[in-house]
């Protein structure tokens, strides 16, 4: 829908201090210990809209009470979903955004995006709190309300601000329109939902979603333990081994392999620092630091991973 944002390799403390200049105070965490990272961010005004580009391959973004007090939301957010998948969460809310869904979030109010570290992009609409409640009253907005890409409201919303987008910086009689029909839409779902009792918004898997973010958020931080197993993973989590293994498969993986690849990732990295003379540590010590008990097995998931040796990696 939107101008595919630019994305380069940057420093983790570059984007978090991009995203509180475009969007406010929000804390990112990875899914490992690396401080560079995929991303990008741009901010728009189109037919008087404030629209900001997020790209990232992090795995959580949280805006926390503390970050609200010292950064007042002056925004609602509306967001909508261009690539990958990200569980969000605000107030009693919690659903799995795919591309084409939209969700409006209270900068106000604490809420936290999981995206698995997988790459996604999202578009935030920056839409200024007091023209929203002078709009739409206090009673009928509230964070977490999940707008789901099938609905007829939502195609239509997607087509105005596809419009929306294409429009230069200029401005046109035609662009406060397209503004006013951008809030009209919105308006009538916010409407439409608050007489829909008991209305759950976007449909989908959440418990297989909060699985999954347990999963990994638990192996991101165990992976490098030789003795961890799945279902002791489990156990820890309070989960089945079904729940866990649902939760992954939405990744198309399984928290076996996605275990292997930690390990592995961590090993690649180790390899790639003796390379270059960070370190002198020999393979098997990296290997065994990296959670991997068999040697043998080391060299023959390496190789299958990244087709050389572990000693061809760093000749």
């Amino acid at each position: 829908m939107s101008t595919r944002i630019s994305t380069s390799q940057l420093p983790v403390e570059q984007f978090v201090a991009d995203l509180h200049r475009v969007c406010g105070n929000f804390d990112v965490a990875l899914s490992d210990d690396r401080h560079v990272m995929r991303g990008g961010l741009r901010l728009e005004r189109r037919a008087g809209i404030e629209a900001a580009q997020v790209a990232t391959d992090v795995q959580r973004i949280t805006r926390t009470s503390k970050a609200i007090r010292q950064d007042q939301g002056e925004n609602y957010f509306l967001i909508l979903q261009e690539e990958g998948r990200a569980l969000m969460r605000q107030n009693d809310t919690s659903c799995l955004l795919r591309p084409g869904d939209f969700v409006l979030i209270d900068s106000a109010v604490p809420s936290e995006f999981v995206f698995f570290g997988d790459y996604t992009r999202q578009l935030s609409l920056h839409l200024p709190r007091a023209e929203m409640h002078a709009r739409f009253g206090y009673d009928l907005i509230r964070g977490g309300i999940a707008l789901p890409r099938q609905d007829a409201a939502t195609m239509g919303l997607s087509a105005v601000l596809t419009k929306v987008l294409s429009r230069d910086a200029s401005g046109s009689v035609a662009d406060g329109y397209l503004r006013e029909a951008l809030f009209g839409l919105l308006g009538a779902m916010l409407h439409e939902r608050s007489a829909q009792k008991g209305y759950k918004g976007i449909d989908c898997d959440v418990s297989g979603a909060r699985a999954l973010a347990s999963g990994q958020a638990y192996l991101d931080a165990h992976y490098r333990s030789p003795d961890l197993s799945i279902q002791d993973m489990a156990d820890d989590l309070g989960l089945s081994l079904r729940q866990i293994q649902r939760g992954f498969a939405a990744l198309g993986t399984t928290p076996t392999k996605y275990l292997l690849q930690k390990r592995l990732e961590h090993a690649r990295r180790a390899l790639d620092d003796r390379q270059a003379g960070r370190r002198s540590d020999l393979i098997s010590s990296i290997a065994y630091e990296a959670g991997f008990s068999d040697l043998s097995y080391f060299h023959r998931c390496y190789r299958r991973a990244f087709g050389a040796s572990p000693k061809g990696a760093i000749n």
